[in-house]
């Protein structure tokens, strides 16, 4: 019975050890110096490494997952006790490439070229970010001040100082032209009817409008009476007259019905 206590005992030493040392991590996500972690990308597996404190980043075997053969690269960040980024290396190295389905382990030295602020002694964490594989290699002070959760939002963010300013004047306009919809829609009969009645309730009001104006115009200024447009001379109108009055009694026809 004694003996299988121990061995238990042992067992859980065992264990409790290896997590002090060895941790899962993600990517973007800090790791403290010593730490031993593994971290798969969709071209990499980054097997067991951590930074030593000591100014290298050691990599018991890193593995290209693709077929095709692709330069070893990777991207880290470098964080001090305040966890604020220092410093980031983008490495990718075109004359050490890996095989298909091959792995190779590596050591690498981080020199002060990486850091864009204090010294490698500085470094208390670091974190993957990506697996670099478009091959950049400048950018050390790209996430300079930033915090892990900050990476990668203020710089990748495409919307700069200027595109900002002008998305809120676009807002503040927009939000006055709104309000005055609302006006409008609420407060007046502008928007009563949206398949034109409004316009032609307008019109309306404005033929009213003109209708009232002539006839006051027309009371002050009464306009004067045509002349008839004479179609006869005056002497064929005196004769007209003057048979219209003459005695028709003795005619024939007046004598024909007696």
């Amino acid at each position: 019975m004694k003996k299988i206590v121990k061995l238990i005992s042992v067992l859980l030493l065992v264990v409790l050890s290896t997590n002090v040392y060895a941790a899962n991590y993600e990517l973007k996500e800090l790791i403290p110096t010593g730490i031993e972690t593994t971290i798969v990308t969709n071209n990499f597996s980054y097997r067991t490494f951590s930074y030593d404190g000591e100014g290298y980043i050691k990599f018991k075997s890193i593995k290209n997952l693709k077929e095709e053969e692709l330069p070893l690269s990777f991207s880290i960040a470098f964080f001090d006790e305040k966890k604020k980024n220092i410093g980031t290396m983008n490495y990718c190295n075109k004359d050490n490439k890996i095989a298909g389905k091959e792995e190779k382990p590596i050591s690498i030295s981080i020199t002060q070229e990486y850091l864009a602020s204090g010294s490698v002694k500085d470094i208390k964490y670091i974190a993957m970010l990506d697996d670099n594989i478009t091959c950049k290699t400048e950018g050390k002070d790209y996430y300079l001040g930033q915090t892990v959760e900050e990476i990668g939002y203020a710089k990748n963010n495409t919307l700069n100082r200027d595109s900002t300013l002008f998305l809120k004047v676009i807002g503040v306009v927009g939000g006055v032209v709104l309000l005055i919809f609302i006006y409008n829609f609420m407060f007046t009969n502008s928007y009563e009817n949206m398949d034109g009645d409004d316009v032609r309730i307008g019109y309306r009001k404005y033929n009213k409008k003109l209708a009232a104006e002539r006839e006051e115009e027309l009371k002050r200024n009464p306009p004067k009476p045509k002349e008839k447009v004479k179609t006869k001379t005056d002497e064929v109108l005196l004769q007209e007259e003057a048979a219209k009055n003459e005695d028709k009694d003795g005619t024939d026809l007046h004598n024909f019905y007696k």
